[in-house]
């Protein structure tokens, strides 16, 4: 149930100003969310929950339905490109296939994409291709409309955490628990490079265990730098004792450009989200080690934010309406909570 439904999630309003974010509404679940999305279409809102279902709210009416398919937490989602479905990654190894609008969803389709968890989904410009990885440290590419299999990509040595189509030209990327960013061209399925990340990894010595891999992943627009969320600096993982940080990588070089942090450089958690804003900001969400969590907004080329939007409660994600003024993001709490970064009287 929502306390506060907007009319209408996309703002009439023409000047977005981040330093004027506040929150629109909120969507109530009984157990912590692990991931969020808004419909491209702005009727619905889906969060992922710890007890290993979606959840669905009709953004007017605040009407809660349940998804439920998956055996373990889903981690990530993606629709397709005219909206109509919606791809779910489980930690079951499993993709679901989902009607968005359906009075009572029921998987259309329960793909068996990965051996252990499958940590990402991805789909391309123009919805024909989707792309997955994995706890079996392989890259996946799939159609889209009937889920056959084009790809496998092999090479990574470790679990893969992301993926992301570049918007224009024909390549994938991936990113692994080491930091390894991988190239792939999807014409001819064979891998173009590697982008050594290896900032966002680090050794815990107390559980003797390697800690990394981007939690989010995004291109810009133009897809001239990419965007990596995730952590650095890792002292003791397993407590929460490390940093929280958005990675900007130059495109055309490999060259990591900018390390996005908090205001003093070591706010201690995961960054869990990030999208580039048309106006030409980053945006990051991250979960404290303790209960917050915060929304941080950066100048390009800048390491300290411009603005903090501090959260109840932890960030686990984060997504952007088409018109790029309101924020969805999915908090420890088992809250949904949407944000408008607009001036409160012109909403």
């Amino acid at each position: 149930m929502t306390d506060s439904a907007p009319k209408s999630i996309n703002s009439t309003a023409t000047v977005i100003d981040p330093t004027k974010t506040h929150k629109i509404a909120e969507f109530k679940h009984e157990l912590p969310l692990t991931t969020g999305l808004i419909d491209p279409l702005s009727r619905y809102v889906f969060a992922g929950a710890e007890d290993l279902n979606v959840y669905r709210w009709d953004v007017a009416s605040g009407k809660k339905s349940v998804l439920s398919g998956h055996e373990s937490w889903v981690r990530s989602m993606e629709f397709s490109s005219n909206g109509e479905t919606l791809y779910t990654a489980g930690w079951d190894g499993r993709v679901g296939f989902w009607d968005v609008a359906a009075e009572k969803p029921i998987a259309k389709r329960m793909l068996q994409a990965h051996d252990g968890w499958c940590r990402w989904v991805r789909v391309n410009r123009d919805g024909t291709l989707m792309a997955t990885c994995g706890n079996d440290n392989l890259v996946k590419v799939w159609d889209a409309a009937n889920a056959s299999l084009i790809h496998v990509f092999p090479g990574h040595k470790r679990h893969v955490y992301s993926v992301a189509f570049h918007p224009f030209t024909n390549e994938l990327v991936s990113f692994d628990l080491m930091g390894v960013v991988k190239i792939w061209d999807l014409d001819s399925g064979t891998g173009l490079g590697t982008i050594d990340a290896s900032v966002m990894q680090g050794y815990d010595n107390k559980f003797a265990a390697d800690m990394g891999g981007a939690r989010d992943m995004r291109f810009s627009a133009d897809g001239t730098r990419l965007a990596c969320a995730g952590i650095t600096n890792v002292r003791n993982a397993f407590a929460g004792v490390q940093t929280a940080i958005v990675q900007t990588i130059d495109w055309m070089t490999g060259k990591l450009i900018t390390k996005h942090g908090g205001e003093n450089g070591n706010y201690e958690g995961i960054a869990w989200g990030t999208r580039f804003h048309p106006d030409g900001y980053v945006i990051g969400s991250a979960a404290s080690r303790g209960s917050g969590g915060v929304v941080w907004f950066w100048k390009p080329d800048s390491e300290k934010p411009f603005h903090t939007v501090k959260l109840k409660k932890g960030a686990r994600g984060l997504d952007m309406t088409p018109d790029a003024k309101t924020l969805a993001i999915p908090e420890t709490d088992g809250c949904l909570r949407l944000y408008r970064m607009t001036d409160a009287a012109k909403t």
